[in-house]
């Protein structure tokens, strides 16, 4: 009979995780749903370190869904998605339109580009001291900080942002 301990330092095999969380967002609840996602996707991957890169992505890209929301009652989606032993994402959508998307988009598009991440983030920092809003740091972050890859989409009115890390390997 294994121990506990045993049971969580092994791999997650052929299990899947599809946890989705819908709510109408609010400032205070960032910090209880990031420790949710962290703790949830530690279980499942058995490894500290993505557990905390996914926690940040959701941290990020919730706090985005905050700051850029067209319609602030309108419920915020996150999707926690794991699948097996070969990758993990982070979702988050709400509801847009096609003047945020295209920036947005192009932003995604260039950080997905940069050759050095980490010196990237170094010059938007630099370069956000001196902007009054709409730094583009948290999404840098994810890229930078947490090495996961950024896409984005809009079908309809919903604009989904994904953060994306496979497992075992950092881009």
């Amino acid at each position: 009979m294994e121990t506990e301990e045993q049971q969580r330092s092994q791999p997650i095999g052929s299990e899947s995780v599809d946890f989705r969380l819908e709510v109408q967002m609010r400032l205070q609840y960032l910090t209880s749903v990031r420790r949710t996602v962290g703790e949830l996707a530690a279980v499942v991957v058995r490894d500290g370190d993505l557990a905390s890169r996914l926690a940040l992505a959701t941290h990020e890209l919730l706090e985005n869904a905050l700051k850029y929301a067209l319609d602030t009652s309108a419920p915020v989606t996150l999707k926690l998605w794991i699948e097996s032993s070969h990758s993990a994402s982070v979702t988050v959508s709400n509801v847009s339109n096609q003047s945020l998307y295209l920036p947005l988009a192009q932003y995604l598009q260039t950080l997905s580009k940069a050759s050095d991440p980490d010196a990237m983030y170094l010059q938007l920092l630099e370069t956000a001291m001196h902007r009054v809003s709409g730094s583009g740091l948290g999404l840098a972050r994810i890229v930078a900080e947490a090495e996961m890859k950024l896409s984005c989409d809009l079908c309809g009115d919903m604009l989904s942002v994904r953060a994306e890390a496979h497992l075992g390997d950092r881009p």
